[in-house]
């Protein structure tokens, strides 16, 4: 299966080169996985409805009624429902195909 691979959208050294690996992956039909050894786990925890993202049964704090995030082209920002919800700034960054950058 192909997959988008997340990436936190910084890592601590801005303007630095990093090798992080990715957090999640997401599948073509917009669910996300949690990246176990190097691998998509087998339950997603996320899902995404029209462009909204939202915590699954699977995620360990359950599911969530409302948007937990959501996707704007390449990038990933929490909403308000979020418990860390940052306004000025997305979390995550989609890179497709790349498991390591």
């Amino acid at each position: 299966m192909s997959y988008q691979y997340i990436h936190q959208s910084h890592y601590g050294h801005a303007g630095g080169v990093h090798t992080a690996k990715p957090i999640m992956a997401m599948d073509k039909h917009g669910n996300f996985f949690d990246m176990k050894d190097g691998k998509p786990s087998v339950l997603p925890i996320y899902q995404t409805r029209g462009g909204k993202v939202f915590a699954t049964e699977y995620h360990p704090s359950g599911v969530s009624n409302h948007a937990m995030f959501e996707i704007k082209g390449d990038k990933i920002h929490t909403t308000a429902a979020h418990p860390s919800h940052n306004a000025s700034s997305h979390t995550f960054v989609i890179k497709p195909g790349e498991m390591y950058t």
